[in-house]
């Protein structure tokens, strides 16, 4: 058989894997972009030194988004280097990397009033926002997909 029929179901199944983190790794990143806090009906009679602090907030706003790119961008390059490397080290490392992009977010999510108590009686809110629920979302995929990165890859490196 030619070399380019020797792929095997494992192979497909890690390029798809590795497929699924690229997206995971992407959408934490785009969702970490996005607005992480939304305040809804804001009274008219928001005091003008208040008016700088309001949400919405971005994930790099409210700092835990830089986290959330740091993790994101491990996410990708271990997505790049299963499919050229084989090995499931590189699962098990974006699977680590979603684990860290889990924790933040649902943390932030979990504590949204607390992040903003500055800007408490101001509206109804603050609420969880797009961004945030993206980056929850792209954990839950990543850690899906790396699971399966690792059950689709050998130990050692295919040469």
């Amino acid at each position: 058989m030619p070399p380019a029929e020797r792929h095997d179901y494992f192979d497909r199944a890690r390029g798809v894997a590795a497929s699924a983190l690229f997206a995971a790794g992407a959408g934490a990143i785009l969702g970490s972009l996005l607005e992480w806090v939304t305040v809804e009906d804001r009274p008219p009679t928001v005091p003008n030194d208040q008016l700088d602090r309001l949400p919405p907030l971005s994930g790099i706003e409210v700092t835990d988004g830089w986290y959330v790119i740091a993790a994101a961008t491990v996410i990708v390059v271990s997505a790049f280097a299963l499919i050229l490397r084989k090995s499931s080290g590189w699962g098990w490392l974006a699977f680590l990397a979603s684990m860290v992009i889990g924790a933040v977010a649902v943390a932030d999510y979990r504590d949204i009033q607390g992040l903003f108590s500055e800007v408490e009686g101001i509206g109804r809110g603050p609420v969880p926002g797009l961004g945030l629920m993206l980056v929850i979302a792209a954990a839950f995929v990543g850690v899906i997909a790396s699971v399966a990165a690792v059950a689709a890859s050998p130990r050692e490196p295919i040469d």
